[in-house]
């Protein structure tokens, strides 16, 4: 058998699922393999489904059909929510392997298939160790990750779909662009006159005084810039360059650390936290300035926020 770079999994196949289900002490609650994952009969199906750490293991991570199919059912969002868990231990379990390639997007392989497809690569590009080797043909021979993808007995993945790049008006890109930067340095200028440092001192306050009654920063009802409030507070700041004392309060206040405590923001945290900021809020921003004449969307069908 060739070798594998990940070694060979709890359950490979249905008949590894048989005999492992048939072992079940109550086979409505499932047969354990993992903390993580538990397998349940589903008519002729066996369902390998994903544990949360409240207990509940609704959503399943791969089916095995009698005629020697894995399929991954989940949509691409479901997928997420359970990567943190499938990147470093699902090829362990079964004979498919995942890795995170952009925001909901995933590369998958099947084990056996990655295996038999090794070459080794040329030493100038890093090859000629297993590992380097192993990984070059994983880039190569993955497909991105999107609901229904199937697997043949000899780990082909036999329905790829594909992502679609999307179209971008480049007129209305330039404004965006120019908008970000204005943004930026209205904030720059901002903390030059030591603006920020007002509403710093006034957020260390308040928040000093909230630990004095007793209540902890994870009570603290911080901005939610995904709200609509301090959206809207947002994308007006950017439109008008205007910063009301309520957006630069509310700002600051986001940008505060608070993971060991009480402190202070300086300009640097504040500054710093627009990039934070817009790396969550840049794809939204975006299709609300009207960039995108078609959105990019991934394998699944699902909008790309890149």
């Amino acid at each position: 058998m060739t070798r594998s770079y990940f070694g060979e999994p709890l359950i490979r196949d249905y008949a590894d699922c048989e005999r492992r289900f048939s072992t079940a002490r109550h086979p409505e609650k499932g047969k354990p393999i993992r903390t993580w994952c538990r397998i349940y009969k589903n008519q002729d199906v066996y369902e390998l489904r994903y544990v949360a750490w409240n207990g509940k293991d609704v959503d399943v991570i791969a089916e095995f059909h009698p005629d020697g199919r894995i399929v991954l059912p989940s949509d691409s969002l479901t997928w997420q929510a359970m990567h943190a868990s499938l990147s470093m231990a699902l090829h362990g379990a079964i004979p498919i392997v995942t890795q995170r390639i952009g925001k909901a997007r995933y590369r998958i392989g099947h084990t056996t298939f990655l295996d038999n497809n090794v070459e080794e690569q040329d030493p100038l590009a890093g090859g000629t160790h297993w590992y380097n080797d192993w990984w070059y043909s994983f880039k190569k021979n993955g497909t991105e990750y999107f609901a229904g993808m199937t697997f043949n007995n000899d780990g082909v993945c036999i329905n790829p779909q594909y992502a679609v790049s999307g179209e971008i008006d480049a007129e209305k890109r330039r404004t965006w662009l120019r908008l970000l930067r204005r943004f930026k340095r209205g904030l720059k200028a901002r903390a030059k006159v030591g603006a920020l440092q007002q509403h710093a001192k006034r957020i260390y306050d308040k928040h000093a005084e909230l630990e004095r009654k007793g209540q902890h920063r994870w009570q603290w009802q911080l901005p939610n810039w995904q709200s609509k409030k301090y959206y809207a507070m947002l994308k007006e700041a950017m439109q008008t360059n205007e910063f009301t004392p309520e957006f630069l309060e509310a700002f600051v206040e986001s940008a505060t650390p608070n993971t060991y405590g009480t402190q202070i923001a300086t300009d640097a945290h504040i500054l710093r936290y627009v990039d934070t900021l817009m790396n969550d809020l840049s794809y939204q921003l975006r299709k609300d300035f009207g960039v995108f004449i078609t959105e990019p969307t991934n394998a699944d069908g699902k909008a790309i926020q890149r």
